[in-house]
């Protein structure tokens, strides 16, 4: 999203930054393969404790005002690391400990290097492999995705298609790895950066309400990408610039275009993912419209709560009745 590195600047060394009932029913591993299970469609959100201070000023209190302010249960939480740091000794971080003990599932955001012919890029494959597999062994729920919103800031796309090749072997026995794409940037910048399919075992989006307002981008210019696998929103909420605030109608028609094109494609046959609301700035500077749950809620929070909830309702915990092979 845009603006996502001062976002994502206040995190440090291996922590990370969070954003949700256990489910147990997923989409089976195709036969003769390594491939990890893909689990059914949870909704919930990311934060940290910013929007929450001084009132509340610990995870569980957190999770747990988040549930009843929406009137849903926390099910998934979006998690960012830092270039090249993974979670390497126990105990883990506080949100991955309490996310452990509420069955909430973890979408995980690794930023191992690109350059995969260094020491550094043999160093963090060990690395993120040992990670994954101490994250597998604590009983965390997760999908991964490999730098999360990549684009030409990042690296180029060649590189990044060699990334994920190189990264992937140590990801897709224990988790699904996803690819987590930028809705703004639109469809040609996503096919550029497309993953080898056969290495992806689903795909998600991105996706503000000014990215469908103001630059038409909508879920359907998405599911192609995907095919036949889960696709899923991992990030969600009003606005992702300082400059652009909606009116309520205008947050009406982007959630009930995410609730109904999803719903669509359930009932279609076709597998959705997880969908996770960010609820309001990483850092003070930024703007707060999209604080949902928290000390200072934004003015939309009486329009987004019962339209969270209503996606909430239709999409989590759901699988199509048939998967498409």
């Amino acid at each position: 999203m845009a603006g996502s590195i001062s976002r994502r600047a206040v995190l440090g060394g291996g922590v990370v930054l969070g954003a949700a009932a256990l489910l147990t029913k997923g989409q089976p591993a195709r036969a003769g393969t390594m491939q990890a299970v893909y689990p059914p469609a949870r909704v919930g959100g990311t934060f940290d404790l910013l929007p929450f201070q001084p009132s509340i000023n610990n995870y569980p209190a957190a999770v747990a005002d988040w549930n009843k302010t929406t009137g849903t249960t926390m099910t998934c939480w979006k998690l960012y690391y830092q270039e090249s740091k993974f979670p390497t000794t126990l105990p883990l971080e506080p949100q991955m400990q309490l996310m452990i003990s509420q069955g909430i599932q973890a979408l995980i955001s690794f930023k191992p290097t690109p350059d995969i012919n260094s020491p550094q890029g043999r160093s963090d494959k060990s690395q993120l492999g040992e990670a994954i597999q101490l994250l597998k062994a604590n009983k965390l729920l997760a999908e991964v995705c490999l730098w999360q919103e990549v684009g030409p800031k990042d690296m180029k796309p060649g590189t990044y298609k060699d990334l994920v090749a190189f990264y992937a072997p140590v990801i897709r026995p224990h988790y699904p790895l996803v690819f987590d794409a930028p809705g703004y940037r639109g469809e040609k910048e996503w096919k550029r950066y497309k993953p080898d399919d056969s290495l992806m075992d689903g795909y998600a989006i991105d996706f503000y309400g000014g990215d469908f307002i103001n630059h038409n981008i909508t879920l359907d210019q998405f599911f192609p990408l995907a095919g036949s696998k889960p696709v899923g929103v991992w990030e969600i909420g009003n606005s992702a610039s300082d400059k652009f605030t909606p009116s309520p109608a205008d947050v009406n028609k982007y959630m009930n275009h995410i609730k109904d094109r999803l719903t669509a494609r359930l009932m279609s046959g076709l597998p959705v993912g997880s969908v996770a609301w960010f609820n309001g700035p990483a850092i003070p500077s930024q703007n707060g419209v999209n604080e949902m749950v928290g000390t200072h809620p934004s003015a939309l929070a009486p329009t987004d709560i019962p339209l969270y909830r209503e996606l909430y309702e239709a999409v989590n915990g759901k699988l199509p009745t048939t998967i498409s092979a």
